[in-house]
C-alpha cells in the first residue's frame, strides 16, 4: 500500500511537471473574476490576464458579470480569449449582461442567472447592414461553438429575426432568467453567487475572487470612447483659452492634466507603449520651436506630425482615436467662441486679457516727464548699446544714449528729454 500511495504521489507531481499548463489544482479551488462596467480595452487585458492565471494555477473561471455592453473589437478579443482558454469557464449573470456583455456570456461553457437578471439588447452602433452581419456572425459563431441556440442569439441582435412564441419582427430579444432557463440559454437559476457556484458544480471548492482593482477600474474609464473625447475636446478648449490670454495659468495646467489622463488611459490598460508619449512630448517641443520662429516650416509640420502619432499610438484602435479627436476639433470649435462671449459678458475675460493699447498720447509713460532733467549730471549703472540705466540726481532712470556706446560706470550728461525716453551722452 505503501509503494502504492508513493508510486500515485509521483505520477501525479510529475504530470504536473509535464503539462503546467494543463494541470490540475491540487485543492479544489475556483477563481470568480468580476466583470463590470463598459467593455473597453482595459477590460479586455484584465481578463486575458485573469485567465492566464487560472490556468497556470490549473483553476476553473466564474465570471461575476453586470454590464450593459461596450465595444464590438474588445468584446471580440474577450470572446477569442474565453474560447481558447485551457480552464473551463462558466458566466453568472447578477443584473446584465446587455450588448457586448452577450458575447462575454455564450462565450463561457454554461450560464447562470439570478433571478432579476436579463440577457440580450445586442444591437449595434451604427446600425449599418455591414456592421450588424459581422455583428451577428461574431454572436453566431462563439453561440455554435458552446452549443447554445443561434436563433435565440441572432434574434438579440437583429431585430428582423422572428421566433414564433418568442419574439416578434422590428423587436429585440431580451430574456429574463425564466425565459432564458426555460429556451435553453441558461442553465440554471441563483439568488446569490454560492448558489450559482452550486449549480455549477463548485459548492464544495474554495473561492478565489478577484474584484476589478482600482488600476483597472481607473484604466476602465479613462479608455471609454466617451471619456476620451471629452478629455480631448477639454485639452483643446483649455489650449486655446491659454494661448488667448498672457502667461501660463490655470487653463494651460488644466490642458496638461487632460492630455496625461488621455496617456494614462493607455499605460494602465496596457496597450500604450512609453514612445507614444515621447512622439507627443516631441511633437510639443517642434510646435514650440515654430511659434519662436517665424513663418511655418519644418519644425511646425513634424511638431503636428508628432502630436497626431502619439496621440493616435495611445489609443486601442484607429476607429477610437478619429472618434476622439473628432468630437474634440468639432467641439472646440463650438465651444470656443461661446466661451469666449461668456467670459467676456461675466467680466472675466478683462482679467486676463489686455484690449488696450497703452500709447504715449493716451498718458502711458515709463516714467514722470521732467523739462527741468536736461543738462543734470549723472553715472551710467550699466552698459548703454545703446539703452540701460542711469543714476541721475539720486533715481535711477531707464536712458539711452545719443549714439555712442557708453560703458558703466561713465559720468553722462542729459541732453534730450522727451516723454518716454531720456537720451544721454558721455562726459
Amino acid at each position: 500500500m505503501k509503494r502504492i500511495i508513493c508510486g500515485l504521489t509521483v505520477l501525479i507531481f510529475a504530470l504536473a511537471l509535464l503539462f503546467p499548463g494543463t494541470a490540475l489544482a491540487l485543492d479544489d479551488t475556483v477563481l470568480v473574476v468580476d466583470i463590470k462596467g463598459e467593455v473597453n480595452a482595459a477590460m479586455t487585458a484584465y481578463i486575458a490576464q485573469s485567465i492566464a492565471e487560472a490556468e497556470d494555477a490549473g483553476m476553473p473561471v466564474v465570471l461575476d458579470i453586470d454590464t450593459y455592453g461596450g465595444q464590438i473589437l474588445e468584446a471580440d478579443s474577450i470572446k477569442k480569449t474565453l474560447l481558447s482558454a485551457r480552464v473551463p469557464v462558466h458566466a453568472y449573470i447578477r443584473a446584465n449582461a446587455l450588448s457586448a456583455g452577450v458575447l462575454i456570456s455564450i462565450s463561457c461553457e454554461s450560464i447562470i442567472m439570478s433571478p432579476s437578471a436579463v440577457i440580450g439588447a445586442a444591437e449595434t452602433i451604427p446600425n449599418d447592414e455591414k456592421t450588424l452581419s459581422t455583428w451577428v456572425g461574431i454572436l453566431t459563431s462563439a453561440a455554435q461553438a458552446r452549443g447554445y441556440d443561434t436563433t435565440l442569439v441572432a434574434a438579440m441582435a437583429d431585430k428582423r429575426m422572428v421566433i414564433e412564441g418568442v419574439t416578434q419582427e422590428d423587436t429585440l430579444l431580451t430574456l429574463g432568467a425564466a425565459d432564458a432557463q426555460t429556451l435553453g440559454l441558461s442553465a440554471g437559476t441563483a439568488q446569490t453567487l454560492d448558489e450559482a457556484l452550486s449549480l455549477l458544480g463548485f459548492g464544495q471548492h474554495t473561492v478565489t475572487q478577484k474584484p476589478m482593482s482600482f488600476p483597472v477600474r481607473a484604466a476602465q474609464f479613462l479608455t471609454s470612447t466617451t471619456v476620451l473625447s471629452i478629455l480631448f475636446l477639454a485639452a483643446i478648449v483649455c489650449l486655446g483659452i491659454e494661448i488667448m490670454t498672457p502667461g501660463f495659468g490655470v487653463f494651460g495646467v488644466v490642458a496638461l492634466v487632460c492630455f496625461g489622463l488621455y496617456f494614462g488611459g493607455g499605460f494602465l490598460a496596457g496597450y500604450a507603449e512609453w514612445w507614444s508619449a515621447a512622439l507627443f512630448l516631441l511633437g510639443v517641443l517642434f510646435v514650440g520651436i515654430e511659434i519662436a520662429v517665424p513663418g511655418f516650416g519644418i519644425f511646425g509640420i513634424l511638431g503636428i506630425i508628432g502630436l497626431g502619432a502619439g496621440l493616435l499610438f495611445a489609443t486601442r484602435d484607429a476607429a477610437t482615436f478619429l472618434t476622439a479627436i473628432g468630437v474634440g476639433l468639432v467641439g472646440s470649435i463650438i465651444a470656443l467662441p461661446l466661451l469666449y462671449k461668456l467670459l467676456k459678458r461675466l467680466g472675466l475675460v478683462r482679467r486676463v486679457v489686455l484690449f488696450a493699447n497703452m500709447t504715449a498720447e493716451d498718458g502711458y509713460v515709463s516714467h514722470d516727464f521732467d523739462e527741468n532733467l536736461v543738462g543734470t549730471e549723472g553715472v551710467a549703472v550699466t552698459d548703454l548699446r545703446p539703452a540701460g540705466f542711469a543714476r541721475i540726481g539720486g533715481k535711477r532712470f531707464e536712458v539711452v544714449s545719443s549714439g555712442a556706446y557708453i560703458e558703466k560706470g561713465t559720468s553722462i550728461t542729459v541732453v534730450r528729454h522727451t516723454p518716454g525716453r531720456i537720451e544721454v551722452d558721455a562726459q
